[in-house]
């Protein structure tokens, strides 16, 4: 089943309704084929410690509705309202893919599962410790700091209760109801903020997944190399609450850059609240990402990640999966900048692959190639857009790019479709934001040799109601509807509707694409 927002209320809230799936587009399935990769796809998991004292949420409500500056700023991403029932949203989703054993077009079984990228949001051991539990099928308990009360910027603390965050538990004796469920519609849950840290034994993949390294699982924020006054504050006790004197907002923003470098503000002055410290929110080191990998139970070991990874600190590999060569690339710029790119010996270690590759080849990596533009670097050269593109398409075996990073359903052809030079770049949206879908890929070839690629979306396990939100899959029904109203992304007078551009047109969703035969 799909799921489709109803009518909005007075103050724009919407629920949301179980609705049929979407028939597939594009041309028609072979009803016989060969096999070459069957995959589950899931991208940006953002396994999120909404704990962590060095998360700047307070820079987000510069993009409410009610932001003098809104359409200066645009999103910003610091903030979401459901971040603390990441895991759960996962758990839903891992539920639901273990179901399909088969590929709803080809019939031909699962060969595995890859999840491109931004697996956690800010690039912490635990976060990747928790992301890792999830998938493997090991217990989880998505807490940190103080264990016996929530410590987020959305807890019950009346001194410190801003009305700009959503307070699922209500509103404090004297204080003003907060805006997201004055203005925007949003419920009270009880006891959330203590149902969503409980622990549970998480269900894991059933399939071998292979893993890809994302802005966000090594830079702060998904943008700031860690730097060590700024990995001290992670583990320590300040959650700071606004701007220094010293800093004003445009300088910050001009910080968090998507090409680097980008930095933290100082926090000089800044106000902030005294919360439990953690050393398990600390950074994940370059090489790491790769050995806490290794150290995973699940198959495949290392999930793609080899020793030479971790100790060279690159995480990028290849390996066969089904009857395709699968190259895996790792399109984070460690000087900084949310955006993507390749440095000139990975660029070559890629052009190597392919061209020695006897088979068929399928790339993925966090950004599109429409994100490989953060070209700075201090020392060497980073490899962006063209250059890329002009490489990959001299090559007919490389047939497809897996994607994410933008949060959306997106497919599109790089390369000159008319003649058949070039390959599908399809990308998934997120699991933190709306729609909360994975899809399903079936790359088959046909007895005349072309080749096929079926897509389709896939919703995680969770309802279109959260009853009292207390279990893994209620919390993550709740999630999924909070991700439905999220009050910057509503439509206003003269702005595009975000959420339906993350949501992607049909043709983006459910359908079968077509190569001819090479």
């Amino acid at each position: 089943m799909a799921f489709t927002r109803g009518t909005p209320n007075e103050k724009g809230w919407r629920n949301l309704f179980k609705t049929s799936d979407e028939k597939h587009s594009g041309v028609a399935f072979p009803t016989e084929s060969t096999p070459l990769l069957i995959m589950h796809h899931l991208s940006d998991l953002h396994v999120c410690d909404t704990q962590s004292p060095v998360r700047p949420e307070f820079l987000d409500r510069w993009a409410d509705p009610d932001s003098p500056i809104r359409d200066q700023v645009g999103t910003i991403g610091t903030y979401r309202a459901h971040s603390m029932l990441s895991v759960h949203v996962v758990e839903a989703m891992v539920q639901s893919l273990n179901a399909l054993a088969q590929g709803p077009l080809s019939g031909h079984d699962v060969d595995a599962a890859i999840i491109t990228g931004d697996t956690t949001d800010n690039a912490q051991v635990n976060e990747v410790n928790w992301y890792l539990a999830l998938l493997d099928g090991q217990d989880i308990r998505p807490d940190s700091g103080a264990l016996d009360r929530y410590e987020g910027v959305i807890d019950d603390g009346a001194d410190h209760y801003d009305a700009k965050y959503w307070h699922p538990h209500g509103t404090p004796a004297g204080k003003e109801d907060d805006q997201a469920r004055a203005r925007y519609g949003y419920p009270v849950v009880p006891g959330l903020l203590d149902s969503c840290r409980a622990p549970f034994t998480a269900t894991g993949l059933n399939v071998p997944w292979y893993a890809v390294h994302g802005n966000h699982d090594a830079l702060l924020q998904g943008t700031v190399t860690p730097s060590s006054g700024i990995s001290e504050a992670m583990v320590a006790d300040k959650r700071y609450e606004s701007l220094p004197s010293t800093m004003t907002l445009e300088q910050t923003l001009s910080a968090f850059n998507e090409i680097g470098p980008a930095d933290y503000p100082p926090s000089s002055d800044a106000a902030y609240v005294l919360v439990t410290p953690d050393l398990q929110r600390r950074a994940v080191e370059r090489g790491e990402f790769a050995a806490l990998h290794l150290k995973s139970p699940g198959l495949p070991k290392g999930h793609g990640f080899t020793q030479e990874n971790a100790l060279d600190k690159k995480m990028y590999y290849a390996t066969n999966v089904g009857s395709v060569k699968l190259i895996v690339i790792d399109s984070v710029n460690h000087f900084g900048g949310w955006q993507g790119s390749l440095d000139e010996e990975q660029f070559e270690w890629l052009e190597d692959q392919i061209a020695s590759s006897t088979n068929t080849v399928v790339l993925a990596s966090h950004h599109p190639l429409t994100k490989m533009f953060n070209d700075y670097a201090p020392s060497g050269r980073r490899v962006c857009r063209e250059e890329i593109e002009a490489m990959l398409i001299k090559y007919p075996k490389v047939i497809l790019w897996l994607a994410g990073h933008e949060h959306r359903h997106h497919i599109e052809w790089i390369g000159d479709q008319e003649r058949n030079i070039g390959l599908w770049q399809v990308e998934t949206a997120s699991h933190v934001d709306w729609p909360q879908q994975s899809r399903t890929v079936e790359v088959v070839r046909d007895d005349a040799g072309d080749i096929y690629i079926g897509l389709t979306v896939v919703d995680h396990a969770g309802e279109a109601e959260y009853a009292q939100a207390k279990t893994p899959l209620e919390i993550a029904s709740l999630s999924r509807v909070l991700s439905a109203n999220a009050w910057q992304k509503r439509p206003a007078a003269g702005m595009e509707d975000v959420d339906a551009w993350a949501q992607g047109r049909p043709e983006d969703r459910n359908i079968v694409l077509r190569l001819p035969a090479r």
